[in-house]
């Protein structure tokens, strides 16, 4: 993966990181990386990232289990008719356990298949520099392809620390 030169800047709190991403998107800059050692919301925010899709995905799985189940239960019972004693073959009712249990299963199944494609398909495309802080108590944000004018924008912003990657 080809190493983009560009301005790294080091934060510590994450109000400062997410005023120094939208002055830079405000400026025109698109690209803004950041690593955070935990998934800040205000940040998150600044960056207007797209938002996921494994909700949906999760909700067609569990609206697929909820027909499966409907589908097996009403299925059966019509296929082998019980004596009922006059009661109707097909009881929503009774049904409606199997119907949640297959409900779960698909959503839960969807969910799990849908994180590992996301896992595998949405790796990191972009480069980030790396940095152990970023791990533990401070906030990289990556501006590939900024020049020095974007330089005193962060420190302003309150940025601990300021540097050229090429």
């Amino acid at each position: 993966m080809p190493h983009e030169p560009g301005l790294l800047a080091v934060f510590a709190d994450p109000a400062d990181a997410a005023r120094a991403v939208r002055a830079a998107r405000q400026l025109g800059h698109k690209g803004v990386r950041a690593a955070m050692p935990a998934p800040f919301p205000e940040l998150l925010e600044s960056m207007d990232l797209p938002r996921s899709r494994i909700g949906a995905i999760t909700f067609a799985g569990a609206v697929f289990g909820a027909a499966a189940g409907l589908a097996l239960t009403v299925g059966t019972s019509l296929r082998m008719p019980l004596m009922v004693g006059g009661k109707p073959i097909v009881s929503l009712p009774a049904f409606l356990v199997i119907i949640f249990e297959l409900t779960v299963l698909f959503g839960a199944l969807a969910n799990f298949i849908g994180m590992l494609v996301g896992a595998v398909l949405g790796r990191r495309r972009s480069w980030m520099p790396r940095d152990p802080r970023f791990t533990r108590d401070r906030i990289g944000v990556f501006l590939p392809g900024a020049g020095p004018a974007l330089l005193a924008m962060l420190q302003q912003s309150g940025a601990e620390e300021v540097r050229h990657v090429a």
